[in-house]
């Protein structure tokens, strides 16, 4: 390591936020990884005379197609701390919080006087062996500021492949009004590639259809744009329907990486009340058909699901995506509308006989029920669901779930609590994970869009972080830290599949109570160190 006195540099952990005025506290200068892996440290660097203009930097010790830098910007952490909230966060007052991976400006790094900084590199496809990283940054004369270096040793084990069914809700109307563009254009593909290819890369498996216009986050009488890919043509009680837009969606999806298709829903979100915006061809012209004038279980909307669905059934059937399909019915149905919701069920159910269903349900005794195939649960609702030895069944979090340490990735969370939650679903032996804003970039219930480099909180309703985990760039969707760090909980789970293939699941189960993981989603140590040492000691497991 080189630095001149007034200079500072040094490695440190993927999971540090460094902000502007902390000495970072996680210095780490080497770790282990399987082949396969990705990994993720940090260069953190700071002026401490003055501020320094026209820098660059360079990295060597591993090819430049198997190392990506990132320059990680700060945003507005500006609703850190909602009610009932527990502690476990970096800061309960509204500040700056390093999050975007941006690409290293072409016009030259800033050094900031006084303040702390970072490059975030992403290593992959590394060989097994040991690779030593030197990050050198030198002035604007060519001058050498500082250096440092970082050992990963990559194991010769391979990370397993596991089928987790994984979706971060894509909102194509964010896109589409963010880069003014037609949805589903030839430009908006190429951007909306972008961010589904962005999203496989974060783990995701499975890819939220808009049918019709999905009825999610949508004020009561408002209507959001059209983003139905079904073509319908009215002609008086009959209809006709095109497949063809659907088909091209599918096929661009399936060249981004997606494995599984959720339907849109088919009824709108906390009650089931009325039908999705549907739009049709009739006389010529394009009008709404359905919407919230529509009842649910309306003679009218009956008779369209019943000309409707067996016609998807059979050309998803025939395209060979049936399999690879799960339903939406409504989402987040209150208990007071169960009855209800459970009609609307039993109504898809008659044309759909052997559809997979899922929907956000926490209520136990709607699991027992088996009313759909997979709930999707709250993380803060599971503990009745393992009490009961209860499996098939997924989880999710949103903005609710902020109390009792569970897992989330809002910008006031330590990243280590957005990870952890990878070996929690390893030990209770969960498969499936929802999040519900992949990309919102609307204020509450989508009334206007926002920056979210400026707006991170949609203007005040929901905790910074909570709506969305990439940023918008130029050609397409930008990384964030939170989203490495829930990434980086996927591979520790895939590790721990390679630890049970050598020691058995019930050994490795042990191994993580006897490191303090209890069998829910709260207790475990909540600290940064911990999570580093115990991923340590998992690859040394499976290394001996």
């Amino acid at each position: 390591m080189y630095q001149r006195h007034d200079f500072e540099i040094f490695p440190v952990s993927g999971l540090e936020k460094v902000r502007g005025g902390s000495r970072p506290q996680l210095f780490e200068e080497e770790n282990t990884a399987l082949v396969g892996e990705r990994f993720a440290f940090q260069i953190a660097y700071r002026s401490i005379g003055r501020t320094l203009i026209d820098l660059t930097y360079c990295l060597e010790g591993v090819p430049q197609s198997k190392a990506k830098v990132y320059a990680v910007r700060e945003v507005p952490c500006s609703y850190p701390k909602a009610e009932n909230s527990d502690d476990y966060l970096l800061t309960d007052v509204p500040c700056l919080m390093p999050d975007a991976l941006m690409p290293v400006p072409a016009c030259g790094i800033v050094a900031k006087s006084g303040l702390w900084q970072s490059f975030y590199i992403v290593l992959e496809n590394l060989a097994a062996g040991a690779h030593t990283i030197v990050f050198t940054i030198r002035g604007r004369d060519g001058e050498l500021l500082g250096q440092a270096e970082y050992t990963l040793r990559v194991l010769k084990q391979k990370l397993p492949q596991t089928d987790m069914v994984n979706t971060f809700w894509m909102h194509y109307d964010c896109i589409a009004d963010l880069y003014g563009l037609p949805v589903f254009s030839r430009k908006y593909n190429r951007i909306l590639k972008s961010y589904i290819k962005s999203a496989v890369k974060y783990g995701f498996t499975m890819l939220l259809t808009p049918l019709f216009t999905p009825p999610l986050d949508t004020e009561v009488g408002k209507e959001r744009m059209t983003v139905q890919l079904v073509d319908v043509k009215k002609q008086g009680d009959r209809y006709e329907f095109g497949f063809g837009r659907l088909g091209k969606f599918l096929r661009l999806a399936e060249s981004a990486g997606v494995k599984y298709f959720e339907m849109s829903h088919l009824f709108t979100q906390w009650g089931a009340g009325y039908a999705p915006k549907i739009v049709a061809t009739e006389e010529g012209a394009s009008k709404c058909i359905f919407g919230w004038k529509t009842e649910a279980l309306s003679r009218e909307y009956e008779a369209f699901l019943s000309a409707f669905l067996p016609q998807l059934r059979e050309w998803l059937i025939e395209g060979g995506y049936y399999g690879r399909c799960y339903f939406h019915v409504s989402d987040e149905p209150n208990a007071a509308a169960f009855g209800h919701y459970k009609e609307c069920v039993g109504l898809l159910r008659k044309y759909l006989p052997d559809a997979k269903f899922t929907d956000a349900l926490s209520r136990y005794e709607y699991y027992e029920e088996k009313v759909v195939d997979r709930p999707f649960v709250a993380l803060d609702a599971t503990d009745e669901f393992i009490q009961k030895g209860a499996d098939g069944y997924f989880v999710y979090y949103c903005t609710s779930q902020r109390n009792n340490f569970v897992s989330n990735r809002f910008l006031s969370m330590p990243l280590e609590r957005t990870r952890v939650l990878g070996i929690q679903l390893y030990l209770n032996g969960v498969n499936g994970f929802l999040h519900w804003g992949y990309n919102f970039y609307y204020s509450f219930l989508s009334r206007v869009p926002i920056d979210p480099f400026s707006v991170t909180d949609c203007m005040g309703k929901y905790q910074s972080g909570d709506a969305f985990s990439v940023y918008p760039g130029k050609d397409g969707a930008i990384g964030s830290m939170r989203a490495e760090a829930f990434y980086q909980g996927l591979q520790d789970m895939r590790a721990l599949k390679a630890l049970e293939n050598k020691l058995g699941r019930e050994n490795v189960c042990a191994f993580l109570e006897r490191n303090g993981v209890a069998r829910n989603f709260s207790d475990y140590p909540k600290n940064t160190a911990w999570l580093i040492c115990l991923r340590k000691k998992i690859n040394r497991m499976i290394e001996n």
